[in-house]
């Protein structure tokens, strides 16, 4: 096994590689607590992907659970890895509680598809929309902290661009996102300018918008994102709130946004009709 993960996924493939292997060899997590000698809320955080296990700890789990040299191999690999900093934490002192999870997951991810009510979305935004968005949700950051969390933006963003298997993102807009004087309106013109080419330019990257004469709809209770893995690792669900950053993998709740998703995609315009309408609202950006 030579591929590597953020961190914060290592965690998460480790956890669920082990709660499969203690599942198969029919143990409770009390059990192998008891065999560990250490309390069973641990083995459940260790399976959550929120903490490592020490290396004696792994050791004894995968001793007990009788596991093949090819699982032996790929969970110490894991472990090296998630005992690993990630790029983004050298942003640790500004980041958001639990978004360091989120910035390794979206690493770690092959797909994306999010909606975005009231913004355009992270991955899109440049440098300048980026900061006005920051310095406004933030007052009272200190100015080089807004500066900080505005270049862990723009990195996260090289994920669009890296030269092999970039990610697969697709959002869904609202139509008031490109009329949003974010910044002022030489800010906005530039925003829209690089929608287009994003739209235009990168193949993997699908934006759609949705009119404001559809009304009442299924993205009314705000955004969210779906991150989709490589086949071994379940999909996750991100919603981003001032009350507190989630991440559900619950089945119930990824068949509900699935479904909010695609009524979504219902009412948005078609990717050409998408690429028209902000072409427009360009348009409007450079009237006297």
């Amino acid at each position: 096994m030579t591929e590597r993960h953020a961190p914060a996924a290592s965690r998460r493939k480790l956890g669920i590689l082990l709660r499969q292997l203690r599942e198969s060899n029919d143990f409770t997590g009390e059990q192998v607590a008891k065999q560990l000698r250490v309390r069973s809320p641990k083995i459940y955080r260790v399976e959550g992907g929120k903490v490592v296990p020490t290396h004696p700890e792994l050791t004894m789990l995968m001793d007990l659970y009788q596991a093949t040299e090819e699982h032996r191999e790929i969970l110490l690999q894991l472990a090296e890895e998630a005992r690993r900093k990630g790029w983004y934490e050298s942003y640790e002192s500004v980041l958001p509680p639990k978004f360091e999870t989120y910035v390794g997951l979206e690493s770690d991810a092959t797909s994306l598809r999010a909606y975005e009510p009231s913004l355009v979305h992270g991955l899109l935004q440049t440098k300048d929309y980026a900061h006005a968005v920051l310095t406004a949700g933030n007052p009272a950051e200190h100015p080089d902290d807004i500066d900080l969390l505005t270049d862990l933006r723009l990195r996260r963003q090289e994920l669009l661009t890296r030269e092999h298997d970039p990610l697969q993102f697709w959002v869904v807009l609202e139509e008031i996102v490109l009329h949003c004087p974010v910044g002022g309106a030489q800010v906005l013109a530039e925003q829209l300018r690089h929608l287009l080419a994003v739209a235009t330019e990168l193949p993997h990257v699908t934006i759609q918008i949705i009119p404001t004469s559809v009304g009442a709809h299924a993205g009314l209770a705000g955004s969210f994102s779906i991150l989709e893995f490589e086949p071994s690792s379940p999909e996750v669900i991100y919603v981003d709130s001032h009350g507190g950053n989630l991440t559900l993998e619950k089945t119930r709740d990824l068949r509900r946004c699935k479904l909010l998703y695609n009524h979504l995609l219902a009412d948005a315009l078609s990717t050409k009709e998408s690429v028209q309408l902000i072409k427009a609202a360009l348009e409007d950006t450079r009237e006297p």
